[in-house]
């Protein structure tokens, strides 16, 4: 089992250690998300993947992602997962 000291006041221990190789516009995301956000990579990797995990078991259940503008216009957003 992985070790959980010295984790934070508050946020979750770590359960599982992952080390992964990150394509070029996958870092270049991570970056733009970083600046945005002011989160650590990690929190935006743990989220992304629950966001992820979320979309592909709503699109395996049959149904669709929409975006709804600032006019309250829906608009189909097409994910190939």
């Amino acid at each position: 089992m992985p070790s959980v000291e010295g984790n934070a006041p508050g946020r979750p221990a770590a359960v599982d250690r992952v080390n992964v190789a990150l394509v070029a516009e996958a870092v270049e995301a991570l970056g733009k998300l970083q600046e945005r956000t002011g989160l650590k990579k990690v929190d935006l990797v743990n989220r992304a993947l629950l966001v992820y995990e979320f979309v592909d078991a709503e699109l395996r259940a049959g149904k669709q992602v929409l975006l709804r503008d600032s006019d309250g216009r829906d608009q189909l957003v097409k994910i190939f997962l």
